[in-house]
This record gives C-alpha cells, structure tokens and sequence, in this order.
C-alpha cells in the first residue's frame, strides 16, 4: 500500500489542518465516531440500553484487543490508561525487602512513577542511564543484579523516538528471571506485536494514540503465570456479577474465577469510551496491523528522504528496527524549536513541542502528499 491517502477517507474533516501528533492524541475514524454517537442515543434514550449490554461491551472490546496482540480475550484487562496497568503491577506483585526494580533514566514519567512509591516498602528503584540510541540487551544484562525482580521500559521512547529491541531484552530478561513490563503506547497501533512470539511479561496501552480511541482507554496483559502471582488489590460488583444476569445480585461470593476480569479497571462497559474505542480497534484489525505499519514507515520515509538535514538534526532514529514512528527533529542555528512550532502551526500543521524539539508523528489518516506539504513548511 502506498502514502497517497488510501485511509485518509475514514477520517475527518479536519478541516484543512494537518494532525502529525499522534503520539500525543489519536484521530477518530469516522466508524468509531458513528460508534460514538449511537451509544449517546442510547444514553439519551435509556430505554435502549438493555442489561446484558453491562456484558456485552467490555466482552467485545476484549475480544478486539485479543486479535491485535495475538492474545487469548479471557487474558485482556481493560483499564483507562498505560498507567493503570503499571500502577496494578507496582501494587499486586509479592515485593519481598530488598527487592529491585530497573528503569531507564529518560524514559517516559508514567514508567517511574508507580515504581518509586515502592520505596516506601524496601523495594530499591535504580536507573539505566540511556544511550542515544537507547537501551540494548547487552547494557541490560550488565545492569541486572541478583536483587533484580522487574525491569520497566517503553516500546518507543516518547522524547527520542528510538524504539528497543523488545525480544532481545525480553530474551535477558527470562535468562535471569527478571519480569519484563513494556509500555507499547507509543508503538501499539503502528508496530506489531505478537505476545506469543515476544518475550514479554506485561504489555500496558493507552487506547488514545495509535489505537486512534478515545482519552481515558486502555488495557493491559499479563502472563498468566504472572497474573496468578499477584495479590488483587481490589473488587468490582459488576465483575462479580460476570456470567449472571441483574435481577439478582446480593450474592456476596467474592469469586476466585475470574481471571484477567479480576484486575479490569471499574465500569467496564463504559459505552460513550469502550464502544467507539471497540468500533477504533475492530477498523484498525480490517486493514491490518502489517499494513498499517508499512503504510506508517513509507510516511516517515518520505519524510526522512526530503528533510533539510542543513537546517535540523534528526534526533530520532534514520533507519532499521529501532526507527519508529516518532520523527524527532532539533533546530540548528539560532532559531528554537517553538519559533518552528508557530511557524508550522501557521501552516497548518499540528506538531509537539518535547524537550525543546520539534516531534512529529504521522499515522494513516495523513497522506505522502501532506507529508510533502510539511518538507515544504520546513523548508521556508
């Protein structure tokens, strides 16, 4: 599939805007938009919504995040952000005192965070410090101690846009029984991933980028072996209820049978979010995640073979496995990265500011020709 806009009809209007900023906010395709607007009906209209909808959508929505991982649906936990997922490791594995957990010094917060509120309770939190070209198995492997229980990183790191060779650190990670949690928020959606082929330990999403959903969506998976490790940290009534119908619910077996849906973050059928993000990822899953990764690199290519080299450094990565989707570029001379922000913004194109460079990040509603269009912009 060529960059000439084979998907961009699904999209919009964007009303003569350019969105390159998917890392930071996903477009809506029009299926999920249309998904969107008949669960407001149904809110508008309650006498539309019937019981075992509470059921149905959540049991959808996990059926969809299955395929686009190569997951079993019984395994989904569905959540409201990348967070949530991290934030249900940090608090539901067996930390014993003096535990470690490994992260990489300039990764994203929502990777930190959760872990150094383990301080508290002895577990030691000590960081990688990364390269340019980011973490390799081998730094990994050097860093590992025998106090190590988890390592944390990103699939794509939101400042630099190097993506990691997951396998390889995952491959350390099992040599020395280390738990490997991958943040793919910045990958899922534009890279594949094969949780039976990967590995991985824990995978943690956001559903508002790549995954083209609404804010506040998200999943996470875990092993099953590492799943039954941990300590619940909370009880849901609906999802106690899994299985039964609304008409009697004063049982108060807190049940042991629920697997995956132990852990799903509370309301689950969260029509105005869960249903159009379900309507999001089922779109994504026609036209396939190799296409739509192959589509997305031919934009960046394009990008990559036109950029005035003379004018900006290329911070992110030019080629091979580690380039993703995240082009991210540095201003030479004396003109800063806020002053092209405006200038782009002028034009028309809607880019982010991170850490004083520009980063732009293009997805399958955008076309090779708007792709030209910002070489232009960036050669004014």
């Amino acid at each position: 599939m060529d960059a000439q806009g084979s998907y961009a009809k699904d999209f919009g209007p964007f009303d003569g805007h350019h969105w390159m900023n998917t890392a930071h906010q996903g477009a809506l395709p029009r299926a999920a938009v249309d998904a969107a607007r008949s669960a407001l009906e149904e809110k508008v209209r309650p006498h539309l919504l019937r019981d075992e909808d509470f059921f149905e959508v959540p049991r959808r929505l996990r059926g969809a995040l299955a395929k686009l991982i190569g997951a079993a649906p019984d395994d989904i936990i569905l959540g409201n952000s990348t967070s949530y997922g991290l934030d249900l490791l940090a608090n539901g594995v067996r930390w014993q005192h003096g535990d470690e957990v490994l992260l990489v010094d300039g990764d994203f917060p929502a990777d930190v965070f959760p872990w150094l509120m383990l301080r508290t309770r002895g577990v030691l939190v000590r960081f990688i410090k990364r390269q340019r070209e980011g973490i390799d198995a081998g730094q990994l492997a050097a860093a590992i101690s025998p106090r190590t229980r988890l390592f944390c990183t990103a699939w794509v790191n939101s400042f630099t846009g190097c993506a990691i060779d997951s396998d390889s650190i995952g491959e350390v990670c099992r040599d020395h029984r280390v738990i490997f949690v991958l943040n793919a928020s910045q990958g899922l959606g534009a890279r594949v991933l094969d949780v039976q082929k990967s590995p991985v330990d824990a995978i943690t999403c956001c559903g508002s980028k790549w995954l083209c959903g609404p804010y506040a969506t998200g999943f996470c998976w875990f092993t099953p072996s590492l799943r039954e490790s941990m300590v619940p940290t909370h009880a849901y009534w609906l999802t106690m209820q899994a299985g039964d119908s609304l008409d009697k619910m004063r049982d108060y077996w807190l049940r042991t049978d629920l697997g995956a849906r132990t852990w799903d973050v509370f309301c689950t059928a969260n029509f105005l979010n869960f249903v159009p993000w379900r309507a999001a990822v089922e779109y994504l899953l026609q036209i396939g995640t190799r296409a739509i990764a192959q589509y997305d690199e031919s934009l960046v290519s394009k990008l990559l073979e036109n950029l005035d080299e003379d004018r900006f450094e290329l911070i992110s990565p030019r080629r091979g496995n580690q380039r993703s989707t995240l082009v991210v570029l540095r201003p030479r001379g004396a003109q800063q990265a806020n002053v092209w922000l405006a200038r782009l913004s002028a034009c028309g194109f809607h880019v982010a500011l991170r850490e004083g460079n520009l980063r732009i990040s293009p997805h399958i509603h955008n076309t090779g020709e708007e792709v030209s269009m910002l070489v232009n912009a960036l050669s004014l």
